[in-house]
C-alpha cells in the first residue's frame, strides 16, 4: 500500500509547495509530458453504513473545506503533489469524461488548472495508480 502512494505521489512530480489558492498545479513534469501525469482510481474507502467516500479539499490540509466527495471507483487525473496529498483534476456532471479535462497533452510551463474539470486535493493512500 505505502508503494502504491509512493508511485502516486512519483507520477504527479516532484513535492512541491502548492500555488497561491491552493489550485493543484499542471506540467510539473516538463514540456515534454502530459500536462498530468497519471490516472488513479479512488479506492480503499470503507463505511459502516455503506456510504463511503473520498472528501476533495480546497486545500491540502485535512481542515480545509470540503468541496466535493468522490464515490469508490471514480477515475482522476494525478496531477499535483504535497506531501501525503495528492492534486486531483476529475470529470463531474452526466455529461463530462475524464478526457474533456485537457490534461493528457503537454503544457509549455507549470500552471494552476483552470478547468473545464473539477480539481481539489485529496488524500493519497485513498487512491490506486492505474495508468501513466
Amino acid at each position: 500500500m505505502l508503494a502504491s502512494v509512493w508511485a502516486l505521489a512519483l507520477m504527479a512530480g516532484p513535492t512541491t509547495e502548492a500555488v497561491p489558492g491552493n489550485v493543484p498545479m499542471v506540467g510539473r513534469d516538463g514540456p515534454e509530458a502530459d500536462a498530468c501525469g497519471g490516472i488513479g482510481r479512488v479506492s480503499g474507502l470503507y463505511s459502516p453504513t455503506g456510504e463511503a467516500f473520498l472528501s476533495v479539499r480546497e486545500e491540502h490540509d485535512e481542515y480545509a473545506r470540503e468541496t466535493d466527495r468522490l464515490p469508490q471507483g471514480t477515475l482522476v487525473w494525478l496531477c499535483d503533489a504535497v506531501e501525503e496529498w495528492q492534486g486531483i483534476v476529475y470529470a463531474s456532471g452526466e455529461f463530462q469524461e475524464l478526457g474533456d479535462c485537457r490534461v493528457s497533452s503537454p503544457v509549455a510551463v507549470p500552471e494552476p488548472y483552470s478547468g473545464p474539470c473539477k480539481s481539489g486535493w485529496v488524500l493519497a493512500r485513498n487512491l490506486q495508480l492505474v495508468g501513466g
